[in-house]
């Protein structure tokens, strides 16, 4: 029996790619714009209702590659308009499930998506469901590009686009280096969703090379540190993988990278009440920010359901908030959206996989 064929994803290909597959099957680079266009722009994920192009090639393109390679297996949405996929993503090369996060987070003046850039997360911090569940390796840029599409479908519908781009989903995105900026690039380019690289934001727990790498890029992407804790002794206790990179070389990383871009750097904090909300914390986190002269995003911690940590109070955030800003850091407190949908990282893949255990 002859073995089938496996299709190429379209979304793995940037513009001069898929010029390049036209060009070798004796067709004009052009048909590359018309088909990224219905892809980016209309958001149609058949080729033959792309009407522009002849049955010839519309045929050829149904038999060698597929647009969407995910399968929808949860959709949920907030009362406060969050939107959260999980998709799973299968092939011959890949018997196991591999299943990822996306969440869709709306706003006044703004569309966020929030990407995931690994099945699962090898770094294993102790507050994150991602890090509790298996990890099965790294997507592709094209299924990095398909959360964002599907999200972007949803809110063509609308009458509305994504405006804003977060990687801070499912993984570090630094340890997926080529394909997490290959998928930036297609974001930010105009015959892709034109997003402007000022609204593209990657988050990492603080790899010091690859942050040294992105800031040679030319592309001035907006860079937040998952901090969690001004000392390196707490961060190891809760990340595993900063007992690797000492707080002193991702700050001078950190420092590089507003140097080379001149992108100001955000600092995650996420509040753990009895670990990281002391006034000592607030002192060592603004010193530390002033060192980089970086902004600090604070997160109420959502709790995963371990035990570990609890969420914290209206007042502890209040108070940790009036001492950060009465030591002059730039501070804002990130608002919590999707509880009722377990829009925290991991949360709903996490959920899945105990029901099929049971």
């Amino acid at each position: 029996m002859k073995p089938k064929m496996t299709k190429l994803h379209l979304l793995d290909f940037t513009l001069s790619e898929l010029e390049d597959y036209f060009i070798q099957r004796n067709q004009p680079r052009y048909r590359a714009r018309q088909v990224l266009e219905w892809v980016f722009q209309q958001t149609v994920f058949d080729f033959q209702a792309m009407t522009n192009l002849p049955q010839a090639v519309w045929q050829q393109l149904d038999r060698e590659m597929m647009i969407t390679a995910g399968r929808e297996i949860i959709r949920q949405e907030g009362q406060d308009g969050t939107t959260k996929f999980l998709l799973e993503f299968n092939n011959e090369s890949q018997t196991n499930p591999r299943q990822v996060e996306t969440v869709l987070i709306p706003g006044d003046q703004r569309q966020t998506v929030c990407l995931s850039t690994q099945f699962g997360c090898p770094i294993k911090c102790a507050f994150c469901a991602t890090g509790q569940g298996s990890f099965l390796g790294n997507l592709r840029t094209g299924q990095i590009i398909e959360q964002a599409l599907r999200l972007q479908e949803i809110l063509i519908k609308q009458g509305k686009r994504l405006s804003h781009v977060v990687f801070m989903g499912m993984g570090e995105p630094l340890l997926n280096y080529d394909a997490t900026l290959k998928a930036a690039r297609i974001l930010h380019a105009p015959w892709g969703l034109g997003i402007s690289a000022r609204r593209i934001t990657i988050s990492t727990v603080g790899l010091p090379a690859a942050i040294r790498r992105l800031a040679e890029e030319s592309l001035p992407l907006n860079l937040a540190i998952s901090l969690h804790s001004p000392s390196q002794e707490k961060r190891e206790s809760i990340i595993p993988l900063a007992a690797r990179y000492p707080l002193t070389a991702i700050l001078e990383a950190a420092r590089y990278y507003f140097q080379k871009t001149g992108r100001e750097i955000t600092l995650e904090y996420l509040m753990l009440p009895d670990f990281n909300l002391s006034l000592a914390d607030a002192r060592e986190l603004a010193a530390l920010a002033r060192k980089i002269r970086a902004n600090v995003n604070l997160i109420p911690y959502n709790s995963v359901g371990n035990g570990q940590f609890r969420s914290p109070q209206t007042e502890e955030i209040r108070k940790f908030v009036k001492w950060l800003r009465q030591l002059g850091i730039n501070t804002h407190v990130r608002r919590s959206r999707g509880e009722d949908i377990e829009a925290a990282c991991g949360q709903l893949r996490q959920r899945q996989t105990n029901n099929h255990r049971k």
